[in-house]
């Protein structure tokens, strides 16, 4: 594990307990905003399986990416880095069409993340699969500093919190690994499946205390290096914060882990429409509040040389949720002074051509059905 605020170079994975949260669209446009803000950035496309983060940057998907890497006929992961159309920003694609790439070998995962330490660069930004699952969560575990993504809806921050749950076991589990009673007992954890039957990982933290107190504290010391950031995505009011606190709460009283708000992202439409004419939304719509938003949320990061650690003005607020909460009611404030919702206001030009793209789509879908037609005749 990295620990971001020793180093220069700073890896931060993308992550969200469940699919459609904005993970991806949110990896691309963060990666984007650095990369203004002149910092040397490299964007990994590590969703193996459903890669699609080319489209989110309006990039083709036909250069080598980790599945070749992975398939061995890439011999250095820096071969995959390519340089976009826009400045200081680098892309590496993820499984281009190779098939197979969505469960993978404990060798192949430490050959993915040596590579990614091969990166030199000012920020690695890795969008990472959906779910909750091991192989998602090691490659989170790169670094202590994973940007953990969730709207407000009671269910996805439910999956939010499981993801966070099975990160901070896998790593006990990794921290422990050299101490076979430990490593036996949280195996034994993991495998209960009796129902009510739940360990915190504070009790877990206990049970480890009274097998061996000298591990019992080095546990708690290993939970405190890690420092993951909430971002709350297409927020309507300031009162969804409410969901987000919860959260908080949550791992701070079952986790052991202080979780901080880096900020939150108002629902706006047009960022489906920017998906759909793929274009980085922050280009497209330079002058939105989501768009200060975001510029917002990577300054953030910028500005703390040592982030995770996050410089608070706590004369102000009390915390980074508080902060938050401040932002947004700032940012409603902001979308009801120019008329509402920026989204419901229609540029024609853009309408125009999303129907190009469209029409154009149709055209080649037909083209091809007419050739398999003649084929068949």
């Amino acid at each position: 594990m990295i620990l971001n605020e020793n180093v220069d170079r700073k890896i931060i994975p993308i992550a969200g307990g469940k699919g459609g949260v904005g993970k991806s669209v949110l990896a691309a446009n963060l990666a984007l905003s650095m990369a203004m803000y002149e910092k040397r950035v490299v964007l990994v496309d590590l969703d193996l399986g459903g890669s699609n983060l080319h489209t989110m940057l309006g990039l083709r998907n036909i250069n080598p990416g980790i599945g070749n890497f992975v398939s061995k006929r890439k011999s250095s992961f820096r071969n995959l880095l390519y340089e976009t159309e826009y400045d200081n920003l680098s892309f590496v694609p993820g499984d281009v069409l190779v098939y197979g790439l969505g469960e993978l070998t404990k060798s192949t995962k430490s050959k993915i993340i040596k590579g990614l330490l091969e990166i030199d660069a000012d920020y690695i930004v890795i969008d990472l699969g959906a779910g909750t699952n091991f192989t998602v969560v090691d490659f989170f575990l790169v670094s202590n500093s994973g940007l953990i993504i969730t709207t407000p809806q009671a269910i996805s921050v439910m999956n939010a919190y499981s993801f966070l749950k099975n990160f901070v076991f896998r790593f006990l589990q990794r921290a422990f690994a050299p101490d076979r009673q430990i490593s036996t007992y949280l195996r034994k954890v993991r495998k209960e499946r009796r129902i009510g039957e739940r360990h915190s990982i504070n009790q877990i933290i206990s049970s480890i205390s009274q097998m061996n107190p000298a591990a019992g504290e080095k546990g708690e010391a290993f939970l405190e290096v890690l420092q993951p950031k909430l971002i709350l995505n297409r927020v309507k009011n300031v009162e969804d914060i409410g969901m987000a606190e919860g959260l908080r709460d949550l791992c701070a009283q079952n986790l052991s882990i202080e979780l901080e708000c880096l900020g939150t992202i108002m629902e706006d439409e047009r960022i489906n429409r920017s998906i759909d004419l793929q274009k980085p939304f922050i280009l497209d719509n330079s002058e939105g509040v989501t768009t200060g938003e975001i510029h917002r949320i990577s300054q953030k990061i910028i500005q703390s040389s040592n982030f995770p650690e996050m410089p608070l003005e706590l004369d102000y607020y009390a915390d980074s949720f508080e902060l938050a909460h401040i932002e947004t009611e700032n940012d409603v404030n902001a979308l009801q002074e120019r008329g509402g919702n920026e989204s419901v206001r229609q540029d024609m030009d853009k309408l125009m051509e999303l129907i190009r793209i469209q029409q154009e789509r149709i055209r080649e879908l037909q083209g091809t059905l007419r050739k398999l037609s003649i084929n068949q005749g």
